[in-house]
């Protein structure tokens, strides 16, 4: 039996740790917040295809139905397009923090062990291994720290450089947000659509939902550069003139958050080490949601670790959990985080032109929102939009560098060790990481 510690109660660390109590582990999470605090208290979206892979019970209630999105451009005379039903995926609806307590009750019940109020500082460190962490101002040893401390984690900021892990993320890597409920006011007339995404004044430099429930509006604003609460003060008056709906009253929420949207890390192990969802920024790219990917991508570490037998806990063994994850999910997400990459370089007016054209069906956005459009789909969809929108030279340019970041890319996909080395997984990072720098918009002034 191997002592293990999970940093952080995130989806990605709590489904590792149910598995691995369940292989007769001593596991124990460490989590900064208080047992009721633990999780955001705010509905989304999450793949049921997540739980099913982790083998995990989706309870009745979480199968409520989803709103369809509808994306709602700038200028009036555009239509709004509504995306169809969720097709060949069916999205659960949870509360992040029911979800989250839910969770943990399946891995308490397998003998996990949760401490709260216990804030993670950083790692120990023996040699070249990562032995242990320091919580809460104790230092504990472990044979396993498994790095689920979310996405400023400091588990990994704290690593030595020589691990080749990144610190932090890089500015348009990060959305900023902030997530209110506000009461729904009776007898006001509401929208058509229950769910809509405003694109800004300000180009693709960020965006505003405002979902209307039965009693409540539920409102997101998300930009990449910084906000204030005069900045969320200005997003909230833009909501509410679309939304008379929106009483001034705020429920509950009110809260800020930053959101990976980027490709999974290149490195995500190390001896004694594994990352795993924020923590290794494995976001859906395109929307921020990192639930399904984490959960999945603790079920694969946990398969990993119960393989290495000998409990070496190193980054040879744990290679397959990296490799089987990349495999199954994170080039997928790469190919997603490149798309999501050209919008900082276009415009409102350029999305606007693109829903008056009709260029984009709601098809092709409920298979992008869904992550389920293959890698050929993408590739097909492209040069087609190429071909139609010739005679605007900014979207031609933006569809020709799409084409040529996902050729140059298939080519970093390719070089992937099929086998552990450390030189070849640091030299693949580095290909890796030299690409999505070099098609990264620098930051504005």
């Amino acid at each position: 039996m191997s002592r293990i510690i999970v940093a952080g109660a995130g989806h990605g660390g709590i489904t590792a740790a149910l598995y691995l109590s369940m292989e007769g582990h001593d596991v124990t999470v460490y989590e900064k917040q208080e047992k009721d605090s633990v999780g955001l208290d705010q509905r989304d979206f999450l793949d049921a295809s997540a739980l099913d892979f982790a083998g995990i019970k989706i309870p009745e209630e979480f199968r409520a139905p989803g709103n369809s999105i509808t994306f709602v451009p700038l200028e009036d005379d555009v239509a709004p397009v509504t995306l169809p039903s969720a097709g060949s995926y069916e999205n659960l609806s949870v509360n992040r923090r029911e979800f989250l307590a839910y969770l943990i009750g399946l891995a308490e019940q397998e003998g996990v062990n949760f401490v709260y109020g216990a804030p993670v500082s950083g790692p120990l460190m023996l040699g070249s291994r990562v032995a242990g962490i320091e919580a809460g101002g104790e230092k504990i040893y472990a044979d396993l720290v498994i790095d689920a401390a979310g996405v400023h984690s400091p588990l990994r900021k704290n690593l030595p450089e020589f691990l080749g892990i990144e610190k932090e993320p890089a500015y348009y890597d990060i959305l900023h947000t902030y997530r209110a409920y506000f009461d729904r006011l009776p007898d006001v007339q509401t929208p058509d659509t229950p769910y809509n995404i405003y694109v800004k004044e300000d180009g693709t430099q960020g965006f505003r939902w405002a979902i209307t429930e039965k009693d409540k509006v539920d409102v997101l604003l998300a930009r990449f550069p910084a906000m204030d609460y005069s900045d969320v003060a200005q997003g909230l008056f833009a909501v509410s003139e679309f939304n008379p709906q929106m009483d001034k009253n705020l429920s509950h929420g009110g809260h800020f958050a930053d959101i990976p949207v980027r490709q999974p890390g290149a490195i995500l192990i190390a001896d004694g080490y594994a990352a795993v969802g924020d923590s290794a920024f494995m976001t859906y790219p395109l929307k921020g949601s990192g639930m399904a990917y984490a959960i999945k991508a603790g079920k694969i570490l946990a398969d990993a670790a119960a393989d290495d037998i000998d409990g070496l806990f190193n980054a040879e063994t744990l290679w397959k959990y990296q490799h089987d994850f990349f495999k199954e999910v994170g080039f997928a997400a790469c190919r997603l985080a490149i798309i999501k990459s050209i919008l900082p370089y276009m415009t409102a007016g350029e999305i606007n032109e693109i829903f008056k054209r009709g260029l984009v069906s709601s098809e092709e956005l409920s298979m992008l929102a869904g992550g389920t459009m293959p890698k050929s789909r993408i590739l097909t969809a492209v040069r087609e939009k190429l071909k139609i929108m010739g005679d605007i030279p900014e979207f031609r340019d933006h569809m020709t560098d799409i084409l040529g970041w996902m050729g140059r890319f298939a080519s970093v996909e390719a070089t992937f060790p099929s086998k552990y080395s450390a030189e070849s997984l640091h030299k693949w990072a580095l290909r890796y990481n030299r690409f999505f720098d070099s098609i990264r918009k620098p930051p504005e002034d």
